[in-house]
């Protein structure tokens, strides 16, 4: 993976085409196909537009996001079978820690595939005690993660140095560091300064709280020296 801040766009398909123009132009790197949120869920469609992405020549991670954390009501049967479809056209398939019965057998499929297996978790009500995030970060390296996220929803000013402490003493990994909502704004550009090596934005739509406009995240990095 890239050593520089990789910027990440979620999209869903509307207007793809279109929002990837705009992603090329505004030098994004990756872009994250929320595929729960598609407006068709057939296999064939769903590789279509999975392959419209890699045509950009942009960075592609795979998510089907569980209903549990934010996503959608799709059978885990299903979901298996929506990332055996794109596992080779992804560079990464993002799944969830809690999606215990089937996270297994995703990052087998990424490893199959010679991808990696982005392992994330999400909490959308508050920032855990330190103990519980290293848990999350082990529990998540014991199944074979490759990169390791974790986005939480920050209600003071402590809870941000939480999340950015833990993640410097873990950050041999390869870790995504999040705080989500108005105060952890701050995260998704000094994240990279602990050991985070990926930022989410949007276009038009924001997909989480607090992320920042993609223009803007990008000056912002800029401005800390952290891409040129």
């Amino acid at each position: 993976m890239d050593t520089r801040p990789l910027v990440v766009l979620p999209l869903d398909d509307t207007d793809l085409e279109k929002k990837l123009s705009i992603a090329v132009d505004k030098g994004i790197d990756m872009i994250e196909l929320r595929i729960d949120q598609f407006s068709d869920l057939s296999i064939d469609y769903i590789k279509s537009r999975a392959s419209a992405v890699k045509e950009y020549d942009l960075g592609l991670i795979a998510t089907v996001r569980s209903k549990e954390e934010g996503g959608t009501d799709i059978p885990d049967s299903d979901r298996l079978s929506i990332f055996e479809a794109v596992a080779g056209i992804a560079d990464i398939l993002d799944i969830e820690l809690t999606s215990q019965s089937i996270n297994r057998k995703v990052i087998e499929m990424a490893r199959d595939e010679g991808k990696m297996a982005l392992v994330s978790y999400h909490d959308f009500e508050k920032t855990p005690v330190e103990d519980e995030i290293q848990e999350i970060i082990d529990r998540s390296a014991a199944l074979g993660a490759d990169i390791i996220k974790y986005a939480f929803k920050v209600n003071s000013i402590g809870d941000v140095s939480r999340i950015m402490c833990v993640t410097a003493k873990n950050r041999e990994k390869k870790l995504v560091a999040i705080g989500m909502g108005d105060l952890g704004k701050i995260t998704r550009v000094a994240g990279f300064f602990f050991g985070s090596v990926l930022t989410y934005t949007y276009i038009g739509r924001s997909f989480a709280p607090g992320q920042i406009e993609a223009g803007k995240l990008i000056e912002e990095l800029k401005f800390y020296g952290l891409r040129s």
